[in-house]
């Protein structure tokens, strides 16, 4: 699988600025195309459900104050795409070239951002997202590339850090979801400079350890390095001392190998990475 296609959500919020700058880096080490999306909500869906006895008036009211705020998301996150590409210096297109180069697109959509990020998103070979729990909308559309795009998903953190995918670090458990996420993850892994897969506790019966899968790797052209913690404790803060060890800036992980559900309500690994690991996460459900 190559990484051609790059779709990035922008919702004109302060998500937009580290989604665009880790996206714009991303496509540029693929040579990919990127689409930068914005979803404006219908003016219906943008406000609360109307309740017997309100006026025309009012809701027309609401529905202007409505379109008004749309409009302003969208001028914010148009001028954060703008400011990327004068950055990056890549090329704008409405279709494939020729040419082996990055490019990018604006592209505009109405309805639910959710509903059209899954919807979209599956055509596309990568999403880059941004995540903030303290905005709703941020997290639907989070949920929404993860669980129903059937794609890996590529994480900006806060402060994305000065290299992206050259010192990769695989969080293994020898699980479907880990394998998936290495699969995904193969055009980063074949081009980053060191490789170290980490796994924490013991190999559950059945499934593949990290030498194995490091063995798997070199018909890939890939040498990895290897961190066996046979003792468990909490995985997730084993998993980012070990990046901060092997100099990681980035980490691949499979996602919510137990149910969704559980790890929401008792946490979990995905959980506790998402909310405190401060490097890029590619992620696969």
């Amino acid at each position: 699988m190559a990484i051609r296609t790059i779709l990035a959500p922008v919702a004109g919020s302060e998500i937009d600025r580290r989604v665009m700058d880790m996206a714009f880096r991303t496509a540029k080490r693929f040579d990919a195309h990127l689409e930068a999306l914005f979803v404006a909500a219908e003016p219906q869906d943008a406000i609360p459900i109307v309740g017997e006895g309100m006026s025309g008036l009012i809701i027309e009211e609401m529905i202007r104050a409505a379109e008004t705020e749309t409009g302003k998301r969208e001028a914010n996150g148009k001028a954060a795409f703008e400011a990327a590409v004068a950055t990056a210096g890549i090329d704008i297109a409405e279709a494939p070239t020729t040419q082996s180069k990055a490019t990018c697109a604006w592209r505009k959509d109405n309805g639910r951002e959710d509903e059209t990020v899954a919807r979209r998103g599956r055509l596309f070979d990568l999403v880059v997202v941004g995540r903030d729990p303290k905005e709703a909308s941020a997290s639907l559309t989070f949920d929404a590339a993860l669980m129903e795009t059937g794609r890996p998903i590529f994480v900006a953190p806060i402060d994305p850090p000065a290299t992206i995918g050259e010192k990769v670090m695989i969080a293994w458990n020898g699980g479907v979801e880990a394998a998936r996420a290495v699969t995904s993850a193969m055009p980063l892994l074949r081009t980053a400079k060191t490789v170290t897969i980490v796994s924490v506790g013991d190999v559950p019966y059945g499934r593949a350890s990290a030498r194995e899968l490091a063995e798997q790797f070199r018909w890939h052209g890939v040498e990895a390095a290897v961190v066996e913690h046979t003792e468990g404790g909490n995985v997730a803060n084993t998993l980012m001392s070990e990046a901060e060890k092997c100099g990681a800036d980035s980490i691949v992980l499979g996602a919510y190998s137990h149910s969704r559900f559980k790890e929401m309500i008792l946490g979990g690994v995905t959980q506790d990475m998402l909310a405190k690991c401060t490097l890029p996460l590619w992620i696969m459900h």
